[in-house]
């Protein structure tokens, strides 16, 4: 029992937080200044010279396509994450989620894919930052 009262006490925290983020993003306008536009020919144009070594990281205030991008994939999934949970939390409570996800199994299988896919997120997140050091140094400054 342990881990799932660490999981219920972290939550709120996380959510809040999440919350609080997107709503200061979208009333200022920073989401849309720093990851809107982002299309697929951008993305592949930027992952094309990310495989060859040609990526820009002159100006680590500009996001790339390909970290527009993944931005927004990961704040998406962050909503996902957090609807399946409450689905799976309280699915008598939220029965038009649990009909959203298909069921409670169903929601149970997008949690756990939702939070798969934020792990990798993560890792990958964390390797690019080590490749290039600057923009560790930049993140910690909020910069």
């Amino acid at each position: 029992g342990g881990a799932l009262q660490w999981h219920f006490a972290a939550m709120w925290l996380l959510v809040g937080n999440g919350v609080f983020y997107l709503a200061m993003a979208i009333a200022t306008g920073r989401l849309a200044r720093k990851m809107l536009p982002v299309t697929p020919a951008s993305i592949w144009r930027d992952v094309r010279a990310a495989l060859r070594g040609r990526l820009s990281h002159d100006d680590l205030s500009v996001y790339n396509a390909v970290q527009r991008a993944a931005y927004l994939t990961a704040i998406v999934d962050l909503v996902v994450l957090v609807l399946s949970g409450l689905t799976i939390w309280k699915s008598v409570q939220f029965p038009l989620l649990r009909e959203l996800f298909g069921g409670y199994d169903n929601a149970r299988i997008v949690h756990f894919w939702a939070m798969a896919l934020l792990v990798a997120f993560f890792v990958v997140h964390v390797a690019m930052a080590l490749l290039v050091p600057r923009s560790l140094l930049a993140m910690l400054r909020g910069r």
